[in-house]
This record gives structure tokens, C-alpha cells and sequence, in this order.
């Protein structure tokens, strides 16, 4: 009976120890971390990149100074405003620029016009007329406006609109062009100093181009005081 139960007890200790081994190996296992694969850790995150935004810049209409001509395109829209198209051509002749004081231009109202206002001092500093003529080169109409439409600027003066309600008189450059017909008129203008450019923009037109840009002078002979 002794022989028995020992040889019965022995196998149970042996089986104790192997369990033990057993449940060591496994609570190492469970306490170590996951290793990193090496395409993991080659991979770097790369910030993803934004479209290009695609910029407009004007594009320059034509350049003319004094006694110089060009041709510039004059378009309109469908009948809810929008659609903007080129339509037709026209030309511009620079005749003539004159530099003003305010008294000076009162003299040349009172010459044109049978009635005036007295005019005031100029907002932006200088007074001056530009003498255009437009014509109609195209196939077909051509409606101009040049109220609000005129800029001038130079290199120490940011664009700035130059029209005002002031005539000397004369025909009306805004109207509208029947192909082969022409106008010639002179605007007042208001302008921060002699020189720089004036730029003309069409209504309604989208691409924000000037469709032409006159170069003023600054000095004499062009400046003239009397009429």
C-alpha cells in the first residue's frame, strides 16, 4: 500500500512543476509589446499638399500718348447682365491734354456753356481735360461709358477713379456707336498730379482689363493754359 501512494505522488509534483514553468512563460508574453514592422516604421506621414490656386493678372489694353491712335475691343452682355463677349472694335485718338486750375476751368465753361456751377476745388489735386475721338470700327454697335470707368494712376499713386460730372462743353463721348460712327469730346478729369496714365475700362466686363491706357504728360509743350 506504502509503494503505491509514492510512486503516485511523485508524477503529481513533477505535472505541479511543469504547470507553473507553464503559466510563467505566458504572463511574460502577455507583458511585452508588439513589434513594429520595419515598413511601419519607415513610413513618414507627408502633409497633403493643397491645389494651386491659379492667379488672374490684368492684362495691359494698348498704350497711346498724344496724337496716337489705337484699336481696342468694346463687347456687351446677355439681358441678365452676365456673359460678358467682345463684340466689336473700336479706336481711340488722344487729340489733346490740358493741366486746369479751377478758375482756369470756369473760363473755358463760360466760353461752352451758357450755364455753370462755379468750380469747386478738385478732390484728388489736379484738374485736367482729355480730348478723345472714338470710332466705331467694328460690324456692329458699340455702347460706351467713361463715367466711373476712368482710372489714373502713377508711381507713387495707387488707381484711383478720376471722372467727374464737369463738361466743357461739346458732344458726349458716352453714347452708343453705330459701326462707322465717331465722336469727339473731352472729360474732365481729377487727378492726384501731372503724368501718370489713364486707363479705360469697359463696363461690364469681367477680366477687369483696361482696354486702353493713355500716357499724360507732365511737362510743357502739351500743357497749355488758355483757351
Amino acid at each position: 500500500m506504502r509503494a503505491y501512494i509514492r510512486r503516485a505522488v511523485v508524477p503529481a509534483v513533477v505535472l505541479s512543476v511543469v504547470l507553473l514553468t507553464g503559466c510563467g512563460g505566458s504572463d511574460s508574453d502577455e507583458g511585452a509589446a508588439p513589434e513594429k514592422s520595419a515598413a511601419a516604421e519607415a513610413a513618414v506621414d507627408e502633409p497633403a499638399q493643397e491645389p494651386s490656386k491659379e492667379v488672374h493678372t490684368p492684362i495691359p489694353g494698348p498704350n497711346v500718348g498724344i496724337g496716337g491712335r489705337v484699336t481696342f475691343s468694346a463687347g456687351e452682355t446677355d439681358e441678365h447682365g452676365e456673359n460678358y463677349k467682345e463684340t466689336t472694335k473700336m479706336d481711340v485718338r488722344v487729340s489733346d491734354v490740358k493741366y486746369l486750375t479751377p478758375a482756369e476751368l470756369d473760363d473755358v465753361k463760360a466760353l461752352t456753356l451758357t450755364e455753370f456751377d462755379t468750380t469747386k476745388e478738385p478732390k484728388h489735386g489736379q484738374y485736367l481735360t482729355l480730348t478723345l475721338m472714338l470710332k466705331n470700327v467694328g460690324d456692329a454697335p458699340a455702347k460706351i461709358t467713361t463715367y466711373g470707368m476712368m482710372k489714373w494712376q502713377d508711381a507713387d499713386h495707387a488707381a484711383q477713379d478720376a471722372t467727374t460730372l464737369d463738361s466743357v462743353g461739346g458732344p458726349s463721348l458716352d453714347r452708343t456707336y453705330a459701326p462707322g460712327q465717331s465722336v469727339t469730346g473731352a472729360l474732365v478729369l481729377d487727378v492726384a498730379a501731372k503724368g501718370g496714365t489713364v486707363s479705360y475700362y469697359r463696363t461690364n466686363d469681367p477680366s477687369e482689363e483696361p482696354a486702353f491706357i493713355v500716357t499724360l504728360p507732365s511737362e510743357a509743350p502739351w500743357i497749355r493754359r488758355s483757351w
